[in-house]
């Protein structure tokens, strides 16, 4: 027992357990003071296990409870909601935090009721004062009495069948028809759209890439078994991953020194069709990645390049990630780093003339719809308008990736989403200018992968194109959302 000074006096309280304790407060820094759950958990584990005894499994177990509760927080806002007689916004935003960290314990974790109430209390305590500890503890005691077929018949009591879609799969309700309309966009069935929601709230595996020419992907997936005592798998998708099982590959010694990194199979795919989509005769020396932070693809590239004789300029327009993408790439001769907005990159008197690139890679700024299962809280932050307005900055951002690639040259556009506006339709607007053939993009893609990739005939299909775009889905293949286009340059 420990006891903790009120305005009323002292109380005697029993201590909150460190996970909860740790997940409350990455929790409140995410939704009330916008920081980013990547960052900030991995940190506040590493000072649990410093400050304490704090385990695998209570980082295991903190870890769930936070992204976890971000993933569903529409579904748990959707439930609290009605044990509460006002609006959410109304309720102090650590009172909120509290109710969907134990909401999320009771409706989605197989913890006691009992358990998962007293402990939210517990770190309530800690936090707040007597009127709201009762009322935490109130609301989820209410919601403990609520069975789960009234949940079921007030859900399906929902006329918009994409409201309906998006509490039960904790989506915002644009998001959910955005996905639909990517689905028919790049020619897949309508009918697929649970799986894209579904596997959009799975734990993502952590994927790991050996850079090339720097180590192997058996030298790789070695150490990760050996000091990870884990199980490990190779990619699929690309030939450079290895897949973990457990573990925390920051203990590995390839992860500190720069040889491999954390990287999604479908980024990894991404990078090697840019590097290896076929050019229009000429040379194949001078690569450029327009939009290169926070550097896992210009590593990539780099690797690639060094093995061919050519040379990447990776440019991204904030110094910090700048330096970011200059701290990943420490080890390759075959990369320059340099800072400025690829909308007005090159030409002039700058050492980059325009139509000088052989190669050019747009991984564009984009909405990050295809990877929210690995930050979460993203699905909440993003709005219809900032689609349209990334939308723009993809199209001043390809312009000029258009007129740095030399006549025969190829420019590959990537985005990290599959919405219509950040993909096909910038696809469609290039090829109807006439400045570029778009290229089988499907074929590059399985030129590069273990084992072909299965994509419908009618995928990435392009009106008055031969070639096709390339849309990956984690409930198909396992990846990111990753979305490819190789244009060639007339």
């Amino acid at each position: 027992m420990s006891e903790k000074r009120y305005a009323d006096g002292y109380r005697k309280l029993r201590l909150a357990d460190e996970p909860r304790r740790v997940a409350y407060e990455v929790l409140r820094s995410v939704t009330v003071d916008g920081a980013f759950a990547n960052i900030i958990l991995p940190k506040a584990l590493r000072q649990a296990r410093l400050h304490g005894h704090f385990s695998d499994r209570d980082a295991a177990f903190a870890s769930e409870l936070v992204h976890g509760t971000l993933r569903a927080m529409g579904w748990l806002d959707w439930v609290i909601a009605r044990h509460v007689d006002r609006s959410l916004s109304q309720l102090d935003p650590r009172v909120l935090v509290l109710l969907r960290l134990g909401a999320h314990q009771l409706l989605d974790m197989r913890v006691p009721d009992h358990a998962a109430v007293s402990a939210t209390v517990d770190v309530a305590r800690e936090h707040l004062t007597d009127g709201p500890v009762r009322f935490i503890n109130a609301v989820l005691r209410s919601i403990t009495r609520e069975g789960p077929g009234e949940r079921e018949a007030a859900l399906e009591a929902i006329e918009d069948e994409d409201e309906a879609l998006g509490v039960r799969y904790s989506h915002p309700s644009w998001m959910v028809r955005a996905f639909r309309e990517a689905l028919v966009a790049h020619g897949y069935p309508a009918g697929e759209l649970t799986d894209v929601l579904e596997a959009d709230n799975e734990v993502p595996t952590v994927t790991l890439v050996a850079r090339p020419s720097l180590m192997t992907v058996n030298e790789l997936a070695d150490e990760a078994e050996d000091i990870l005592d884990t199980r490990v798998a190779l990619g699929t998708v690309s030939p450079y991953a290895v897949l973990l099982e457990s573990g925390d590959p920051a203990r590995l010694p390839s992860i500190r020194d720069g040889r491999c990194g954390a990287q999604d199979e479908g980024s990894q795919l991404a990078a090697l069709i840019a590097a290896s989509a076929p050019l229009d005769g000429g040379r194949d020396e001078r690569w450029l990645d327009l939009c290169a932070g926070p550097g896992g693809k210009a590593a990539m590239l780099a690797g690639l390049a060094a093995k061919v004789g050519a040379r990447v300029t990776a440019n991204e327009v904030h110094p910090h990630r700048a330096r970011l993408v200059e701290r990943t790439t420490r080890l390759f001769d075959s990369i320059e780093v340099v800072s400025g907005d690829g909308r007005s990159f090159g030409g002039g008197q700058s050492a980059w003339p325009l139509a000088s690139f052989d190669r050019v890679i747009v991984d564009a700024p984009c909405s990050g719809m295809g990877s929210m299962r690995r930050r979460p809280e993203s699905r909440w932050n993003r709005t219809p308008a900032d689609v349209a307005e990334l939308a723009q900055l993809q199209r001043e951002l390809i312009d000029r990736a258009v007129v740095l690639t030399r006549p025969g040259g190829v420019l590959t556009y990537i985005t990290c989403s599959p919405h219509a506006a950040e993909t096909r339709e910038q696809v469609e607007r290039l090829t109807e200018r006439g400045e570029v053939e778009l290229l089988d993009t499907v074929a590059l893609a399985n030129d590069c992968c273990p084992a072909p990739l299965d994509v419908p005939a009618s995928a990435g299909v392009i009106a008055g194109s031969q070639g096709r775009t390339l849309q990956l889905w984690d409930h198909r293949f396992g990846t990111d959302l990753m979305f490819v286009a190789c244009l060639r340059k007339r």
